[in-house]
């Protein structure tokens, strides 16, 4: 599937679990003594706090950056992600008054939240006189058990029913009209009403398996829910920045690698190749024929893809190391970085829209001692601290191109300014401040250990 493709929903996922069919408690309560809406502490196991006014000041431009933990600046906080330097950069742009007030800066981001969460937020946010909404959505649309085994246990005759009317586009009357219970309750007690990822429970990368039938689903639900989040946003005459999730493709490993269903004749094979491409030893040459081989028998074994990626990139032939590697991800049993599907339909559905778009993974490129990025198209791996999260460098980078669609490129920008508030920032952080995000990484890096094996790099 591509990002402008028709979207119909795939049955490995029943119905659709992304709109009305589960609640989540507000996240934003009154504060009225503090005159503020602020986060509720209830809900401070996702999210950081943060507060607004009750009542917005006249000429104030209120800017809520909505998405997931990069939204956040995991593995440290809000204060280095890149809704804080954009605060910076707009004062460094003279876009503010002296006092830096004019740009409400709300960040909203929410640990291991998926879009079709990030959606009940925008909902929320959209009743507060937003004037712009930042969206970075799509790395974890993978992370919950969306399969709603109860609704798949229908009969034969419900089954039938949820097919026809997903190609008449009547599923909710023929569900209803067929089901022995309304669907939307079955549904709700499958889905949380807050987050509960597979990795959080014992055997839950195990639970992770090939499965391209519901990967694609997942993939065209994110469609449908973006689409109907940038709707939502137009229809409140709100402006809206919409970023291509990016991911680390050369320093990370698929997180879970497995091989193929094979006969006797062709494991033996895979095998034998395998040994090869995993053998340190053997030239980089003979490695990547090595790959080629195990991927012509099993073309989705991320592990072959990212070993002739890898080796590949080494021997300086990146178009080819781009292609591997961004098939290892793509391929990757255990997805916790947004794949292809996923980051073309932000580019086709900003492109429909004629929505600002961040094109986060070539902002993230590798530059060359004049500044200039590489053109390999691969994200530089420097500037992430693991798998999914910009460095702080990266943050500044991705801060630095909304600013660019906010008040324009050809803002004039005093650096001197911008570098001396960005010195000041940092150090009324405090040490503790890094020493908690480095626990937090390390913690972070356990729960995504993966099982991608021995190889060989």
């Amino acid at each position: 599937m591509t990002g402008g493709a028709s979207v119909e929903l795939d049955s490995a996922i029943d119905a659709d679990p992304t709109s009305e069919i589960f609640s989540m408690p507000s996240l934003l309560v009154r504060n009225d003594p503090a005159g503020q809406w602020e986060v509720s502490q209830e809900r401070y196991n996702f999210f950081r706090p943060a507060a607004f006014p009750i009542e917005k000041a006249p000429g104030t431009r209120r800017i809520f950056a909505l998405g997931g933990s990069t939204v956040q600046g995991r593995p440290y906080a809000h204060e280095t992600a890149f809704p804080a330097w954009l605060k910076l950069e707009l004062a460094a742009r003279g876009s503010e008054s002296a006092d830096h007030s004019r740009d409400e800066i709300v960040n909203l981001g929410g640990v291991s939240y998926a879009s079709y969460r990030v959606e009940k937020i925008l909902d929320e946010v959209l009743l507060h006189q937003p004037d712009v909404i930042v969206l970075y959505t799509g790395h974890n649309e993978f992370l919950e058990d969306r399969t709603y085994a109860s609704l798949r246990a229908m009969n034969a005759t419900q089954t039938w029913a949820t097919k026809l009317g997903r190609r008449l586009h009547t599923v909710r009357w023929l569900q209803q009209r067929f089901a022995s219970s309304p669907p939307k309750t079955t549904v709700q007690s499958e889905m949380p009403s807050e987050v509960d990822t597979r990795l959080d429970h014992a055997g839950g990368l195990e639970s992770y398996q090939r499965d391209p039938q519901w990967r694609q689903a997942v993939e065209q639900q994110f469609h449908v829910t973006l689409q109907r989040m940038i709707d939502k946003v137009i229809a409140q005459d709100v402006s809206l920045v919409l970023c291509v999730p990016a991911s680390d493709l050369v320093g990370t490993p698929p997180i879970k690698v497995t091989n193929a269903d094979f006969d006797e004749v062709d494991q033996d094979a895979f095998e034998t190749h395998w040994q090869v491409a995993t053998d340190a030893m053997r030239t980089s040459d003979d490695r990547i024929a090595a790959c080629l081989r195990c991927i012509k028998l099993d073309p989705q074994h991320a592990g072959a893809h990212f070993i002739a990626g890898r080796l590949s990139l080494d021997l300086g032939r990146t178009r080819e190391a781009r292609e591997y590697l961004t098939a290892a991800r793509d391929f990757d049993v255990c997805p916790l970085r947004a794949t292809t599907p996923i980051m073309e339909s932000v580019r086709s559905l900003a492109a429909k829209y004629n929505v600002p778009l961040i094109q986060t993974d070539q902002i993230l490129d590798q530059w060359n001692v004049r500044r200039e990025p590489f053109p390999d198209g691969i994200s530089d791996p420097e500037k992430f601290i693991d798998h999914v999260h910009p460095s702080i460098v990266g943050h500044q980078r991705i801060a630095k191109a909304i600013a660019d669609v906010l008040v324009g490129r050809g803002t004039q920008k005093s650096e001197a300014k911008f570098s001396q508030m960005s010195q000041d920032h940092l150090t009324l952080l405090g040490e503790d401040y890094f020493i908690r995000g480095k626990q937090r990484l390390q913690g972070l890096q356990n729960w995504a250990q993966g099982r991608a094996g021995n190889l060989g790099l």
